[in-house]
């Protein structure tokens, strides 16, 4: 008996003890005292930095998703604060914010057209400095004022700073011509060798003047303005400097070794602007190596090797023959060689190696980097690209020929 009761205590004693030991959750902040932010925007108006907070609203979240009127109230909010520092602009937001901002969960950050001219390396060091701010955030750059981009609203996704960054996730999975650009991306490409760093724009498409922020047209089914990928912004460290078009980018992407799944349009013969078949790629390699010649010049070789399968042929070579599949090969591999030379002219004429070249020859040449590093900019539009392509067809489908074709063998 007096062992059993003496064992009770020591359990009890032991209890209490454990329990002194765990911590609280004295510093604790609980949901509903936060605002998260989706998306952010970074304008500059000449003396002061504004920055827009794309605030979700959860209560119309979860009476969407409960089935319950979703047309009173938009799912998301936008403000902005403005501040001589980026970080004096957001302590301002509690002055008009009933909650503290909570940046974990941001998707993306638009930069404006006069931020970008002004310098984003304010926007780097905050990144670097702060663990709230998540480096994988997805950046863009827009022509006008990032706000309006914010304001926006997505008849797809129920927050518009998710619709954008899905929009380049499935850009960069099945198209190519634009790749996500992420904060840490964007602080290596400002810090390598070349300097340069290729950021995909976002702009409202459409008739409307100002962007669509009412959720009435959520209700429509169609829309005077829609969010949109655009061009790719040059940035030489930290400024903008210049665009490419898309094209121009897609073609840059297939000298980077930067293509994931996409379709290439061809036509019926080299050179001819009239597609009429299409091959989706499903592997796609590149190989750059620089090369210095004897006389002192530098050749940038490019070995770029493919393969697909044929999705679309509106062109009448006998597929069922090798010669047949190598003739749509051959179109294909002219097709990629073209788009590279054309991206490799126009960063030429803008003096913008955006394709590491300078990170290329500094690891194959370190010491010969070490004396013409400083001279880079003189000698990049000098140099001579060598692109070789291989594009192999797998698969042509079920039939050799077009479908035209065998209506009229059908007669």
């Amino acid at each position: 008996m007096g062992t059993s009761f003496f064992h009770g205590w020591l359990r009890l004693l032991s209890s209490i003890f454990l329990c002194l030991l765990l911590s609280g959750c004295w510093d604790r902040i609980e949901l509903n005292q936060l605002g998260i932010t989706s998306a952010t925007a970074i304008d500059w108006n000449g003396k002061d930095w504004t920055v827009s907070y794309q605030i979700v609203i959860p209560q119309t979240i979860s009476s969407q998703s409960m089935g319950g009127n979703a047309g009173q109230q938009a799912p998301v909010i936008v403000f902005s604060t403005s501040g001589d520092s980026i970080r004096g602009a957001i302590q301002k937001s509690s002055l008009e914010m009933p909650r503290a901002l909570f940046f974990a969960h941001n998707r993306i950050v638009v930069i404006g057209a006069e931020a970008a001219k002004h310098g984003i390396s304010q926007l780097m060091d905050i990144y670097l400095r702060n663990a709230e701010s998540r480096e994988t955030v997805n950046i863009f750059v827009t022509s006008g004022e990032g706000r309006r981009i914010l304001e926006q609203v997505s008849p797809i996704e129920k927050l518009p700073g998710a619709a954008v960054r899905n929009m380049i996730h499935n850009e960069e999975k099945n198209g190519s011509n634009f790749n996500q650009v992420m904060v840490h991306n964007v602080m290596m490409g400002m810090t390598s060798d070349s300097s340069f760093t290729l950021i995909p724009e976002v702009i409202i498409s459409g008739t409307g003047i100002r962007p669509d922020s009412s959720i009435a047209e959520l209700k429509k089914t169609t829309s005077a303005n829609k969010l949109k990928l655009g061009r790719l912004g040059i940035f030489k460290q930290d400024k903008i400097v210049g665009w490419f078009t898309s094209d121009e980018g897609y073609g840059i992407n297939w000298i980077r070794d930067t293509i994931n799944k996409t379709v290439l349009y061809i036509g019926c013969s080299k050179g001819s602007k009239d597609f009429k078949s299409a091959i989706r790629i499903t592997k796609a390699t590149s190989k750059l190596t620089p090369i210095l010649t004897s006389d002192g010049h530098w050749v940038m070789k490019v070995e770029v090797n493919a393969s697909g399968v044929l999705i679309e042929n509106g062109c009448n070579d006998d597929l069922s023959k090798r010669e047949g599949v190598k003739a749509t090969e051959d179109i294909a591999n002219e097709k990629v060689k073209n788009l590279m030379i054309k991206a490799f002219q126009s960063a030429i004429e803008k003096n913008a190696d955006v394709f590491g070249f300078a990170d290329a020859i500094h690891r194959k040449y370190p010491k010969v980097w070490k004396k013409m590093k400083n001279d880079w900019e003189q000698q990049f539009p000098t140099l001579e690209l060598e692109p070789s392509v291989q594009i192999h067809i797998e698969r042509i489908g079920m039939s050799s020929k077009p479908f035209k074709q065998l209506l009229h063998d059908h007669e």
